[in-house]
């Protein structure tokens, strides 16, 4: 047999067969069920999903396809009339296949040799198109077609399947759908789509790319014309309507790219973010899924006049093109929300977020974090450090040879208040290992820091070694001790809702990660660092400003981490291109946290809060104790102690009262007094009488006069017990207590 003939025998068999299909109601052929398919299948074609600002204004596009789905009552009836005429006229009489049809394409195909005519239904494409949308044209494919969509006919209505099919049949230019074919060819919704505009686009959908109208407007505009006379034919159009619409141009347009993004490092911080975010997805491809074809609405957190305002001031403060680079992150305490987030390099110059991806050696602003956890531990802020430098025993038998502090000076009895406000290393490094470098760097993830934490590092005490941050990281930690312990997880997105508006994604719960007390108290210290310390220069009228600086080795990267009761904020300068010294830039000598980054801090926080009434930070009133107070030692009173009510913040009550004093020494023994002499008794002769001339009562002994002739010595006084001398005394702060003055401290940041 010829190859000719060959084709020929396959093509009647295959037409046979898909004709016995359309009519009998059990197939027995061992083919996936619809079940089975719809399990392995998407349950339903991507969408594009929207970013939105904060104020609801678009900022990106998410898609792989173009796709906006439309329900069937939304559609002109014209536009249903005309996919109807050229896919399939009697799709409300058939059962899923179509007996008639497939005869008429079964004697084309003969008569020509080739698959002139398929004769697939509306419901056989939709069973290709979402089930088996890359299976071969094969008897076997074209058999199982025809079954499933006998299926999908008893399980679905008409219009479920028709609604379904206009919204996932492909016209060419990565349009899906009939609403995306509109906004894409005519720029108009499908709503309001013209017959003959209807009618081109049932025309395309037999073969897309041969009739797209951008690339092929004359075979477009012919087979259009010949849809609107079948239109016409049907009843559907009048002969006037029919020559009105044959006897119109063709005016589309290409395919429609993405609306531009307005801000292109906050809309990959979305995508990061969610791609990474288990509770969105089970893996990251199920993530990028639903990401870029699930129809979802991003609601993001961050301003953008924060946004625009953060730029400008980094541009203001680093104009010059060798000056270094800097980053922002402006954090809501309350909510967790990202305010800002913004680097000094545009996308275009730089596509990685120096904000949000620019890990960096963070220097002394890694300290309150020690400082935290050491309050939350029982650390009193008068309690006194070893400040010196030289080597410091660790724990577990090592030694950290050699540290030193950034003035190169040593504090041998540093309070904690002065040792933060001075960024002494060498004092923070012991603390560090007296609280746990486990505990420390667990506290410090507790509360924001999302980049890794080498718990095991010592030098993470002092902010070096291996550790790296963002400025959103600290800022996330800044905004959870204003928030006084409680950690609302840092994120860029709000909510998500879904293709019908239900929202389907929150942020995760905030939680207590630290006592209300605790928090009080290091963001009591941390003022200090801004008012007398080496952050004096992030000062912001009128409002209270707690925070931290910090420089690291080589002034190679600056830092300013602060927050006010309302906004917290980080701010970075160094270069992009790694560890360059920052020297004689704007004038300063060497940049350190104190310096650039502090004025920028300062800058930002009054211009963002102009129009907002200063508060305060408080502590609710169950987290105050009022105790008795020993002013000698600072422990809780006692009989032996009176002391003087005060009022204190509850992780500053001591725990011990004050040592019981020691008892008294036993008096000593009252010395005998000497006995009376006896009166000698007298002879008759007036002599003294002898003890012959007075003899023993009767049953009584002897007496023998002691040996020496006097009574015996009294015993040695024993020696008093020397007092103890008095302890200096420290006791907690109360309410309203300034911390004692800066021991020494260095004009510059002492942070390392």
């Amino acid at each position: 047999m010829s190859g000719g003939l060959r084709r020929m025998a396959s093509l009647a068999v295959l037409s046979s067969a898909l004709v016995l299909a359309s009519c009998s109601d059990v197939v027995t052929l061992e083919l996936p069920s619809l079940a089975q398919l719809e399990e392995a299948s998407p349950s339903s074609p991507p969408v594009q999903s929207v970013i939105y600002d904060v104020h609801g204004e678009e900022l990106a596009i998410l898609r792989d396809q173009y796709r906006e789905p439309i329900t069937l009552g939304q559609l002109p009836t014209h536009l249903v009339q005309a996919v109807l005429t050229a896919e399939d006229r009697r799709f409300f009489q058939h059962r899923g296949v179509d007996g008639r049809s497939l005869t008429r394409a079964a004697l084309t195909n003969l008569a020509t040799g080739e698959v002139e005519q398929g004769g697939s239904t509306i419901t056989q494409q939709l069973i290709k198109v979402l089930y088996m949308p890359d299976a071969p044209r094969t008897v076997e494919t074209k058999l199982q077609e025809a079954v499933l969509a006998r299926e999908l006919e008893q399980q679905h209505t008409k219009a479920r399947i028709l609604e379904d099919y206009l919204n996932a049949i492909y016209f060419g230019e990565g349009a899906y759908g009939v609403e995306a074919a509109a906004q894409t060819y005519f720029r108009k919704s499908a709503r309001d789509l013209e017959p003959a505009e209807s009618a081109l686009l049932a025309a395309i959908i037999r073969a897309p790319e041969a009739l797209t109208p951008t690339r092929h407007p004359e075979l477009a505009q012919r087979r259009r014309d010949d849809v609107l006379w079948r239109m016409a034919e049907s009843g559907y159009l009048t002969d006037e309507e029919r020559d009105e619409a044959t006897g119109s141009e063709i005016e589309v347009h290409g395919r429609r790219s993405l609306p531009s993004i307005r801000d292109p490092h906050l809309v990959d911080l979305v995508i990061r973010e969610l791609l990474n975010d288990p509770r969105f997805g089970a893996t990251e491809e199920e993530r990028a899924r639903l990401l870029y074809g699930g129809g979802l609405h991003i609601h993001t957190t961050v301003k953008p006049d924060l946004q625009a305002l953060a730029r400008e001031i980094l541009a203001t403060h680093l104009p010059g093109e060798d000056d270094p680079d800097g980053a922002i992150s402006i954090v809501d305490p309350a909510s967790g929300h990202v305010l800002a987030a913004v680097g000094s390099r545009p996308y275009e110059e730089l596509q990685f977020d120096l904000a949000t991806q620019g890990r960096r050696q963070p220097g002394s602003t890694f300290k309150p974090f020690v400082l935290a956890a050491a309050i939350a531990d029982g650390w009193h802020p008068d309690d006194r450090l070893d400040g010196r430098q030289g080597d410091i025993a660790l724990a577990g038998g090592g030694v950290w040879e050699d540290v030193r502090n950034y003035d190169r000076r040593s504090y041998p009895n540093i309070s904690l208040t002065a040792a933060t406000q001075a960024s002494v290393n060498t004092a923070f490094v012991r603390l560090g290992v007296d609280v746990g470098l486990e505990r420390v760097a667990g506290l410090a993830n507790a509360m924001g820091v999302r980049s890794p934490i080498p718990q095991r590092d010592v030098q993470l005490t002092i902010g070096g070694g291996s550790l790296g941050v963002t400025t959103l990281d600290l800022a996330a930690g800044m905004a959870t001790l204003a928030n006084l312990g409680t950690h609302a997880p840092t994120t860029v997105v709000s909510r998500i809702e879904d293709q019908d508006g239900q929202t389907v994604w929150v942020p995760a719960p905030e939680r207590q990660v630290l006592a209300p007390s605790a928090a009080y108290v290091t963001l009591d210290v941390l003022r200090g660092v801004v008012e007398r310390g080496t952050g004096v220069r992030a000062q912001v009228d009128g409002w209270e400003v707690a925070g931290k600086t910090g420089t690291t080795s080589d002034h190679t990267d600056a830092w300013f981490m602060g927050t006010t009761p309302t906004l917290s904020a980080a701010v970075w300068v160094g270069h992009a291109e790694g560890r360059v010294p920052m020297l004689d830039v704007q004038g300063i000598a060497r940049v350190t946290g104190g310096s650039l980054p502090a004025t920028i801090f300062a800058d930002l926080m009054t211009r963002a809060l102009q129009d907002v009434e200063p508060v305060a930070f408080t502590l609710p009133d169950s987290e105050w104790a009022r105790v008795e107070i020993d002013p000698r030692t600072g422990l809780l009173a006692a009989p032996w102690c009176p002391g003087t009510v005060e009022r204190i913040p509850r992780v500053l009550v001591p725990t011990d009262t004050c040592p019981e004093p020691p008892p008294p020494p036993p008096p000593p023994p009252e010395p005998e007094e000497p006995e009376e002499p006896e009166e000698p008794d007298v002879g008759p002769e007036g002599e003294e009488a002898t003890p012959e001339d007075s003899p023993p009562e009767e049953g009584a002994p002897e007496e023998q006069a002691p040996e020496g002739g006097g009574p015996s010595e009294a015993p040695e006084e024993e020696e008093p017990t020397p007092e103890a001398p008095p302890a200096e005394p420290e006791g907690p702060p109360s309410e309203g207590t300034e911390a004692a003055d800066v021991e020494g401290a260095p004009s510059e940041d002492a942070g390392g």
